[in-house]
């Protein structure tokens, strides 16, 4: 059942005299009383007493870090943490370590993916665009309040409906910027938002727009999937915890066979437009974190990417 993270071991009454405890469940007959659960838990909810493990306060953030280290399989949490599961390819769980993988290795995997912006016309099937957003919740989140939410728009015909909207959003504000009036009247109420809109995107938006009549997809690419990753902003770190759930989906799509490529200007425009939130059923008070396109690569890559220069400082 959906449920809020943050609202810790609640006890939750099926019926008169019985309850459930949201937190971790122990099996004495399997605990061996090692006291690996206890030193691990970052909210000191489990405590060895009376020669059992019992939970002492209701402060339990579902990190399942206690599951993690239990070798016997004593602890568990039966109503509301599961194992993830994948139907499009073969997956068995197994720790890994540096003895598996070389630094040298690890970095191949990640530059190894790319942006890509040119889809072929293939769908992409259900059951994997479902198996990446169920790698896309093993990400990090803070606090362990994993409220991200996933909108899937799968089909292209779907995708160029969601790219017309997206272009009737730009069309609005293209025509304002293009006002040198307006411009510098909006400089009070949005700051220098609307003159930089003008002079980084205007030319290429009205670009687009014109391409559009076309049926030149410049927004998604031609791609034939979308997924767009939203939440309410009352998590610990909401933004990041989406920006992370994102880039999993990167990372697994490109060893799955397909591409993925980030899709600022659709993020922009859905978190400015209630009509857009309307159009994907968004609750109106979700921050769009990313939005997604998905298909099957049209381009090879056989040199990993060149990268510029940057800064650094030890403090």
């Amino acid at each position: 059942p959906p449920f809020n993270s943050r609202v810790r071991l609640k006890r939750m009454h099926n019926m008169p005299g019985e309850s459930i405890v949201t937190g971790p469940q122990i099996d004495p007959s399997k605990c061996t009383l090692c006291g690996r659960c206890v030193s691990v838990c970052p909210k000191d909810v489990l405590l060895v007493k009376d020669k059992k493990v019992v939970t002492v306060n209701d402060d339990c953030m579902l990190c399942s870090h206690c599951y993690a280290v239990c070798s016997p399989g004593a602890i568990s949490f039966p109503w509301f943490l599961k194992q993830v599961k994948f139907s499009s390819f073969k997956y068995r769980e197994k720790i890994l370590s540096s003895k598996d993988h070389s630094p040298s290795e690890i970095v191949n995997i990640f530059r190894s993916r790319r942006s890509v912006r040119k889809f072929s016309k293939d769908t992409v099937d259900d059951d994997c665009v479902r198996d990446l957003v169920e790698f896309a919740v093993t990400a990090p989140s803070g606090s362990n309040c994993q409220e991200w939410e996933f909108t899937v728009v799968n089909g292209r015909d779907k995708v160029w409906d969601l790219a017309l909207q997206v272009k009737s959003f730009f069309v609005k504000i293209n025509r304002l910027a293009a006002k040198p009036l307006v411009r510098i009247l909006s400089i009070p109420f949005t700051g220098r938002k609307l003159l930089n809109y003008y002079r980084d995107h205007y030319e290429t938006v009205r670009r687009a727009i014109r391409e559009s009549s076309m049926g030149i997809d410049r927004l998604f690419h031609g791609a034939p999937c979308v997924i767009v990753i939203h939440s309410g902003m009352n998590g610990s770190t909401p933004v990041e915890d989406g920006t992370y759930a994102a880039y999993n989906i990167c990372m697994l799509a490109h060893y799955m066979g397909l591409a993925t490529c980030l899709i600022g200007f659709a993020v922009e425009a859905v978190n400015r437009s209630d009509e857009l939130k309307d159009y994907l059923d968004i609750y109106e008070k979700n921050r769009v974190h990313a939005v997604i396109a998905l298909g099957k690569p049209a381009v090879k890559f056989s040199k990993h990417s060149l990268r510029k220069d940057y800064t650094v400082e030890f403090m």
